[in-house]
């Protein structure tokens, strides 16, 4: 009898080994139910991380992007002020144009004068004579004869 107790006092040892097994097994399962719904909550944060890291990334580049625009158009502005002084300045700063004087071509009279008169033509009325000869008005200081003026008969004159 004292073999069939150990026996059974062995088997209830192994049979409360057993349970308490069981209970570990129960527990680390509950354990690793909680780790698995931890993960899990985990992916999703980090999936609504990964998409709000994203948006803030594309805003950022956004701004980034208006502000080199910005700093572009207004570098732009800048050289074509720049350029536009510095074209003014030179414009400003150039020599003055030479007077313009009209070179008559050879065999023509200076431009602003008449043409002499072909030796027997008329003239008209009150035009000087304006050949230089003294008396005449040639346009020299000292010259106001009026008698100097030819009427229609170039033969005739106001003093004969």
């Amino acid at each position: 009898m004292a073999g069939l107790a150990r026996c059974q006092r062995e088997a209830e040892e192994v049979t409360e080994l057993m349970r308490q097994n069981f209970a570990r097994a129960l527990e680390r399962d509950g354990h690793l139910s909680q780790l698995d719904s931890r993960a899990q909550e985990l992916r999703s944060m980090g999936a609504t991380f990964t998409r709000s890291t994203r948006a803030v990334a594309r805003q950022q580049r956004r701004g980034h992007r208006r502000w080199r625009v910005a700093l572009v158009a207004i570098g732009l502005g800048t050289l074509l002020l720049l350029l536009l002084a510095i074209g003014l300045a030179l414009w400003l700063a150039r020599a003055p144009p030479p007077p313009l004087t009209a070179a008559a071509p050879p065999g023509h009279p200076p431009v602003g004068t008449q043409p002499p008169a072909p030796q027997g033509a008329r003239r008209a009325l009150g035009t000087p004579r304006g050949d230089g000869a003294p008396g005449s008005a040639s346009g020299r200081p000292g010259n106001d004869n009026p008698g100097d003026l030819l009427w229609a008969d170039p033969t005739v004159t106001a003093a004969g």
